[in-house]
Order: C-alpha cells, then sequence, then structure tokens
C-alpha cells in the first residue's frame, strides 16, 4: 500500500511522512526532494534524472510513504505509470501565509526543484502558485484511478488523535485483496462500497466489496480461507455474500455476482464519494456506469406507496394474531412494521440516505413512539395494540398531507372492521 502525502510546499508534508513513518517503520520513505537533493544539479538534465530514479523506487515499492506536492510534469508521469489501485492519499494543508512565514531558506536552497518552479523567483511565489493546484479536490481529481480513500491532515491538527482514529487495518486488507484481485484475469470488475465507497471509513467500519466472477461463491470462499486462512477468525457464506470475520475483529463483506444490478442499490445507498475511488478493477467506461447507478433516484413517492402498503398488510393481520394468542408471530410483525415506520418517517424527513436501514435513527427521530412497538413475544397486549393503530392512524395522515400516499386507502371509516380484533365465533 502506498500512503500518498501530497500538499503545497512548507505544508507539513515532510513532518507528517516522518510521523507516519514512526509509526509504520516496515514502510520506506520515499521524498522526491531527497532524490532531488542527491541526483538534481540546477539543471533540467539533473531535475529528470531526480525524477526517474524517484519513479522507478516508488513503482518498485508495495508499500511505502510517498511524499511530494502531488501536482506537476513528476505527478503526471507517475499517475500515468500508475495505473492500477495503490493506496490512499492525505493532503496536508496550512494556512498560505503561516506556510510563507515559515519559509527555511537554507532548507530549501538543498533542493533543485522543477523547471515549472525555476521561473518563479521565490519560493514564497511558488507556494501562491501552488495554492489552488494542491487543494485536496484537485488532488483527488488528480489521483482518484490510483487511490481509494482520501483524507486530509491540516499542519495545526494533533497526529496522535488523527493516527488514533486512522482505520490501519482496514487499509491493510483492502490492500490485500486488491493484490489478488488485480491479477485474477477470472475478475472482470471489483468495487468497493459502504463506508469505503462514502470516504467515510473508520475503525469500526466493514469493509464492502463487490466481485463480478463466473466463479461460485463456494470456490471463492475456499480460495480466500487458503489466501488468508491464518488471518481469520470466522468465515460463512450468506447467499451469494462471503462473510470474513479477521484476528482483528474487522468484517469484511464481499458479494460474488454476475452484474452490477447485484449491488446498485447498496451502491447507490453508499452515498459516493467518487467513483473512481470505488474501482479497485474495472474496465473503460464503467466509471460512466457507476456514476449512472448514482444518480438513478428512486422517487420517495415511490418508497412511501410500497412501504404503506407493506405497514398496512402486516397490520391488517394483527387482529387474528390476537384472536389466536399467537404472541410470536404478532411480536415479529410488530417488528418488521416497526423498521417500516421508521423508513417512512425518514422520507417525511425528506432524509434518503441509507433508507434501506437508516443509520443512527434512535436519534434522528427524536419524537419517534417506540413505545408503542414494546410487546412481547409470548404475551400480547391490547393496549398496545391499541397505541400503535392510533399512531398509524397519524403516521399515513402525515404522509398523506405531504403527498407521498393516497391517505384515503387506508384507514377509512368503511375499513374499520380489517382492525377489530375478532370475536370469539369469528376466529380465523
Amino acid at each position: 500500500m502506498h500512503i500518498y502525502i501530497f500538499g503545497n510546499l512548507n505544508s507539513g508534508k515532510t513532518t507528517l511522512s516522518q510521523q507516519i513513518q514512526g509509526r509504520l517503520p516496515e514502510f520506506p520513505y520515499l521524498s522526491l526532494n531527497e532524490y532531488r537533493i542527491r541526483f538534481g544539479d540546477g539543471t533540467e538534465q539533473g531535475e529528470q534524472l531526480a525524477c526517474e530514479h524517484f519513479l522507478a523506487v516508488v513503482k518498485q515499492q508495495e508499500n511505502a510513504i510517498v511524499e511530494f506536492t502531488g501536482y506537476g510534469q513528476t505527478a503526471s508521469l507517475l499517475a500515468n505509470q500508475l495505473d492500477r489501485k495503490t493506496g490512499i492519499l492525505i493532503c496536508c494543508t496550512r494556512d498560505i501565509e503561516q506556510s510563507i512565514n515559515a519559509i527555511d531558506d537554507e532548507k530549501y536552497s538543498e533542493i533543485s526543484y522543477q523547471s515549472s518552479y525555476k521561473k518563479l523567483p521565490a519560493i514564497d511565489e511558488a507556494i501562491r502558485f501552488l495554492k489552488n493546484k494542491t487543494i485536496p479536490t484537485e488532488l483527488e481529481a488528480h489521483w482518484q484511478r490510483q487511490i481509494w480513500q482520501s483524507y486530509s491532515f491540516d499542519f495545526s491538527d494533533n497526529f496522535d488523535a488523527f493516527w488514533a482514529a486512522f482505520p490501519l487495518s482496514q487499509h491493510t486488507w483492502v490492500s490485500k485483496l486488491n493484490k489478488v484481485l488485480s491479477t485474477d484475469t477470472s475478475v472482470p470488475t471489483a468495487l468497493l462500497y459502504g463506508s469505503l465507497g462514502a470516504n467515510q471509513l473508520t475503525k469500526r467500519s466493514d469493509i464492502d466489496l463487490f466481485i463480478q466472477s463466473s466463479i461460485s461463491v463456494q470456490n471463492w470462499h475456499k480460495r480466500l480461507l487458503r489466501l488468508f486462512g491464518e488471518q481469520l477468525a470466522h468465515t460463512d457464506i450468506l447467499g451469494s455474500k462471503i462473510t470474513l470475520r479477521t484476528q482483528d475483529r474487522l468484517l469484511i463483506e464481499i458479494v460474488i455476482g454476475q452484474s452490477l444490478s447485484d449491488i446498485s442499490l447498496y451502491y447507490r445507498e453508499s452515498q459516493i464519494y467518487n467513483v473512481h475511488f470505488t474501482i479497485l478493477k474495472g474496465e473503460l467506461g464503467l466509471a460512466e456506469q457507476l456514476d449512472a447507478v448514482t444518480k438513478t433516484h428512486t422517487s420517495e413517492r415511490k418508497q412511501a406507496k410500497e412501504l404503506a402498503a407493506q405497514v398496512y398488510f402486516l397490520f391488517c393481520s394483527l387482529p387474528n394474531l390476537i384472536a389466536n394468542n399467537d404472541s410470536y408471530k404478532y411480536h415479529f410483525h410488530c417488528s418488521i412494521i416497526q423498521h417500516y415506520c421508521v423508513q417512512l418517517e425518514h422520507l417525511l424527513l425528506s432524509e434518503f440516505k441509507h433508507n434501506y436501514l437508516p443509520k443512527h435513527a434512535a436519534t434522528t427521530l427524536i419524537d419517534f413512539p417506540w413505545q408503542v412497538f414494546n410487546c412481547s413475544a409470548t404475551y400480547i397486549s391490547t393496549v398496545q395494540y391499541t397505541e400503535l393503530y392510533q399512531y398509524l392512524i397519524t403516521l399515513f395522515e402525515r404522509l398523506g398531507k405531504k403527498q407521498l400516499i393516497k391517505s384515503n386507502c387506508y384507514f377509512s371509516v368503511e375499513n374499520r372492521f380489517l382492525h377489530e380484533i375478532p370475536s370469539e365465533d369469528n376466529k380465523a
């Protein structure tokens, strides 16, 4: 895995690189400036020689901390030669005036910079020239084919806090899986999604991976066990999904499928940050296909209509379950209704992220009546049923007012008998 440390001159790249190497001593530290000092002589030829040596070493190293601005001729050459996913980007930022005021003339006098900088009379002007060329969005766009995640680190940030939150284990596993998939001719496509796709990976995140392959999920499972068996605590097959639980308690979910449609819902709901970041491997035109997936939007009205129909269907089954005293099935139905209602409440808030399973719903839905769903698997309370009934009436009224559903289709006076608990004589 390459850890690219990019940013403007005097933004703290060297300091950050050395701090990271202190935590990862097995990662060689490769700095373009070091190669300029060793091979550069102030001429174009010297600059070219320094860049050639730097590029060759970066390409040879499987793991490395790679430090330079990320902009310019060397950046273009390296990006073109590394035509595959190789790691992550950390963009160093610093207030421009602080960078200029902290210039160490003696330090920079030892370095022969590339020709585009030599046209500028001073380092401070070089910093101003690079200001908008080394910001995170520009660097991400330039290196999107080489990286799967991007971070920013400001000069004022605390490194210990940054590193304590850094998901090194996840990135290490992505690198391992990427190495396997990059040389596998039977895999035309391999995609990341979930937290990785959203560029929001944390230490608690899972790794979500899709592998397009004609090889069966069982054979993939066997292969992964052969490759990583000793590093895994538990594995399983759930339909088309392989789950790997590592010795360091990380969960990796790998979906084996034939086409993008197998994960399109989850890919779209991941709130993808940059489709190029997610492509570990793919054919020409894949990025455009993925971009289309992210822009495919199921209307909230269609979602609400489908969810409301499910809620009403399940609720209408409750009276007979009460009459039959089937407490477990009643409890199960109420749990499903609760999940659908949580989704509907999020639609009412115009909150569409991860709607198939909304995150942190307990804090997002401040006034949600959780208590009306509280029921026992061994006992049915008709009081709880009545409270749930009243909540659903108001929920469907709110959905109707927002024109997400046709409210007259549900809980009408004419259909009230559907919600009455059958008498002894009318038990199902």
